[in-house]
């Protein structure tokens, strides 16, 4: 069922004029569209309310998943944390541009202070 679409049922003289009294035909439909949609918005309501109400069940969770699910949404919360600096460094570059060139270089200089810091284990040595 389409959700904009309304069909009303009228008789022969009233579809004889809504076809010939634009006027009448606009006030005819909005008439019915307010009727709609102030029906769709109870029914809405309703549904909401009878949501509330519902006994829920809470379903058994292994500690396994209940853990990795933890873990999965500490580790998202800490990307954002990660993806909003970026993004807010990334943002600086059109409010701020004076000072920006200077920001770059100072992350392209810590960036290779932490490249040089990994340890690299050469001729079949490992930890």
């Amino acid at each position: 069922m389409s959700m904009t679409n309304v069909y009303v049922h009228v008789n022969n003289d009233e579809a004889d004029r809504i076809l010939v009294d634009p006027a009448y035909k606009l006030e005819k439909m909005q008439k019915q569209y307010q009727s709609f949609y102030s029906h769709l918005a109870a029914y809405s309501e309703i549904s909401a309310q009878g949501k509330e109400i519902m006994f829920r069940v809470k379903q058994p969770l292994a500690k396994e998943i209940y853990e990795s699910w933890y873990q999965v949404e500490k580790e998202i919360k800490k990307f954002d944390r990660i993806w909003n600096k970026v993004e807010k460094f990334d943002a600086r570059h059109m409010s701020d541009p004076d000072n920006h060139e200077r920001r770059q270089a100072r992350l392209d200089e810590r960036k290779k202070e932490r490249d040089n810091h990994f340890v690299v284990f050469t001729g079949g040595l490992s930890e």
